[in-house]
């Protein structure tokens, strides 16, 4: 079966005490290789507070949230651009 999604994942850093931020992983065709696509440039009291803000840049690379995070070509795809 072929995976038409994209493996994403939101990560919190916690660099220093009180300090929390959010970074936005993708998987590689090896799933035990993640690569940074985005990290946040502001910094949070609260894990909670970063997780949020990461989900939010999360939902950035999603174009239709009914469908999920599709790779490129995948049926649905795009789906509402093209009607």
């Amino acid at each position: 079966m072929t995976d038409h999604y994209r493996r994403l994942a939101v990560f919190v850093d916690n660099p220093r005490p009180d300090s929390f931020l959010w970074v936005v992983l993708e998987s590689t065709d090896d799933p035990a290789v993640w690569l940074d696509l985005e990290t946040g440039d502001e910094t949070y009291s609260s894990w909670i507070e970063a997780h949020e803000a990461g989900n939010d840049a999360l939902l950035a690379y999603v174009e239709d949230e009914t469908m999920g995070p599709l790779t490129a070509g995948a049926p649905g795809y795009g789906s509402e651009a093209d009607e």
